[in-house]
């Protein structure tokens, strides 16, 4: 037989509720910073990388596989979206 130990577990001490509450604290404000930074700070270099990216393709090309190069001509690219871009990690 297995031992259920959601059904089982040990109360907490109003001492520990009070860490864990100043931790899930911390890591909220660190998660709204990285977002923050990621998706408003960081958009119009994130275009500009687009753009690059996108040139670089269309120019230079890339190898998909050994000596097979690929050129992406401007109609396969797929166009901008009519949304903002939202960094997920």
């Amino acid at each position: 037989m297995s031992k259920k130990i959601l059904q089982n577990k040990p109360p907490r001490s109003e001492e520990v509720e009070k860490w864990l509450a100043e931790q899930v604290a911390e890591q909220n404000t660190r998660y709204e910073q990285i977002c923050r930074e990621m998706n408003d700070e960081l958009e119009d270099r994130r275009e500009q990388w687009y753009r690059e990216f996108e040139e670089r393709i269309q120019t230079t090309g890339f190898y998909w596989h050994a000596d097979n190069k690929k050129i992406i001509k401007p109609e396969q690219i797929y166009p901008k979206p009519n949304r903002k871009n939202k960094v997920v990690y």
